[in-house]
């Protein structure tokens, strides 16, 4: 597609304020490759995105430079507030997430009753203002925000493994993720999206950059043409581009060790919770992934934060998201940690995989195979005797030997790692072997054994999640075995590949299923 130029001219230069949705109804899109990591473009239609192009004033106050970030319920903009001659993140709601309300209700709420204050110390952002557009889309709410730096997973990336100065970092800043999640639900708040990409780094000193200076750490911004399928009428929902958001790492000369809770709009009362939420299946409980089998809580929220303290210190994710069919297969992955479902969530988890095509494995990380959709029928998955089958038992049994460790999430946590280093060099690249330090591993395994269990009753809350004794105890660092050369400076490129569990459960998890069918 057209690559347009950055400074095209807004949409709304010319146009009524008010505005008739066509009567053509939805306008299809050419769809844009997901790689180009941009917004969906068919979202430009009835209920969806509010269309910007750069340059735009919006609310006539705030110039739009950049994009930071889109997702399915808005698109954030790097904008300049010209009044305040500030730096400022825009995020304008899709025009259904304003419907809604719930994001802004929770958000209400919070300012309500708590100072900026208590809110900062607490590590929870709000918008510092709001103000509301109007597109042939529908009306949208826009929250003004400070501008922060990449996600805390994108951060955990840049970090080097074996050093003793990421394990303290890295604890620090759980620390502080617990405390915000303390402070929600002591006052009655689910997150309902408790995972990495909500939890961001504070950055310092960028208001005094010029924009000149801001595009040369961000990058000149991309635009990639947004055309309507053959046969359909040009209308406003879309604008003529969307912009490809700023690289994740440009903040990272402006980035602190403090970081930011962001994105309340699956967020909830206690005392009403929904049926489910839309966070990510790698974050989401049993009874998030298994719509109807209990009812939402504190409890969901804190199985997320299980996943996302793993996260932030290992740098892996405790359950990857692995599509099976097209199915995602988080919880089959889950019984790696905590043995075979219990039968209430066996049943309806076998019916719905029970229409699984056939897979092919290849580029999986497995071995090249076939799923047979004969071989692997609702029948055979709902008999009594396979309700019990621990299809993960000789894999758990291999890990324990291998890391010397009896619990499972102590083997995960205190195996040997191997990191590869200078693979972008023409050196020979750097192989180093370590393991976390004993202390820790015992202690976040603790802690993540309390937190992910199956039934909800069953995991601990969050006075017991701050006051556990991992967050009191300070290690040594990490221990490295045998290493082949010196390491060079921080900014050598090190490049880290963790050879950990979870390529391993991935493969095992397709054997599993190849099993039912022998």
């Amino acid at each position: 597609m057209e690559v347009l130029s950055p400074l095209a001219t807004d949409y709304l230069a010319g146009q009524p304020h008010s505005y008739i949705a066509p009567s053509d109804g939805t306008t299809y899109y050419h769809p844009i490759n997901y790689s180009a990591n941009v917004e969906d473009v068919q979202l430009y239609n009835e209920g969806g995105h509010y269309p910007v192009h750069l340059g735009a004033n919006l609310d006539n106050r705030f110039t739009v430079v950049h994009k930071l970030g889109s997702g399915g319920y808005g698109i954030v903009w790097l904008c300049r507030d010209t009044y305040l001659e500030k730096w400022r993140a825009v995020k304008i709601l899709t025009a259904n997430q304003t419907a809604k309300g719930t994001e802004n209700k929770i958000i209400c709420d919070l300012q309500k009753r708590f100072t900026e204050d208590e809110l900062e110390r607490n590590h929870i952002l709000l918008p510092l203002e709001r103000f509301w557009l109007t597109s042939p889309n529908g009306t949208h709410l826009c929250l003004v925000m400070p501008v922060l730096g990449p996600a805390v997973s994108s951060w955990r990336l840049k970090q080097k493994d074996y050093e003793e100065q990421t394990h303290h970092d890295t604890r620090n800043l759980c620390r502080q993720i617990m405390a915000s999640m303390h402070f929600l639900h002591r006052h009655g708040i689910c997150h309902g999206d408790f995972r990495p990409a909500n939890i961001l780094m504070k950055i310092e000193g960028i208001d005094h950059l010029s924009q000149d200076q801001l595009l040369e750490l961000m990058g000149e911004p991309e635009c990639i043409g947004i055309e309507p399928l053959p046969g359909q009428s040009p209308t406003y929902r879309a604008p003529d581009y969307c912009v490809v958001p700023a690289h994740e790492f440009w903040s990272t000369s402006l980035s602190t060790k403090s970081i930011r809770i962001i994105d309340f709009g699956e967020s909830f009362f206690t005392e009403d919770p929904p049926k489910s939420t839309g966070i990510p299946d790698s974050y989401a409980a049993p009874e998030v992934l298994l719509e109807g089998i209990g009812n939402l809580g504190t409890h969901t929220d804190i199985w997320s934060l299980a996943c996302t303290l793993f996260e932030v210190r290992t740098g892996s994710k405790l359950v990857e998201d692995q599509l099976c069919g097209g199915y995602s297969d988080s919880l089959g992955e889950i019984e790696f940690y905590l043995g075979p479902l219990p039968s209430r969530y066996r049943m309806p988890y076998d019916t719905m995989h029970s229409s699984i095509p056939p897979v092919s494995l290849l580029g999986s990380g497995g071995p090249e195979t076939q799923l047979d959709i004969q071989d692997y029928t609702p029948e055979e998955q709902l008999q009594p005797d396979a309700l019990d089958q621990d299809y993960y038992k000789e894999a758990r049994a291999e890990l324990r030997e291998k890391s010397g460790y009896q619990d499972i999430f102590q083997a995960v946590l205190g195996q040997e790692r191997t990191l590869y280093c200078n693979l972008n060099t023409a050196e020979k690249p750097e192989v180093i072997k370590y393991r976390y330090p004993q202390k820790d591993v015992l202690g976040l395994a603790d802690l993540l054994k309390k937190m992910l269990k199956y039934d909800p009753k069953d995991r601990i809350d969050i006075n017991s999640v701050v006051s556990h004794y991992w967050l009191g105890r300070r290690s040594k660092g990490n221990t490295r075995g045998n290493t082949r050369g010196k390491l060079k400076s921080k900014d050598d490129g090190v490049r880290v590949v963790v050879v950990a569990i979870a390529v391993t459960v991935l493969i095992l998890h397709f054997h599993k299923f190849g099993k039912k069918g022998m």
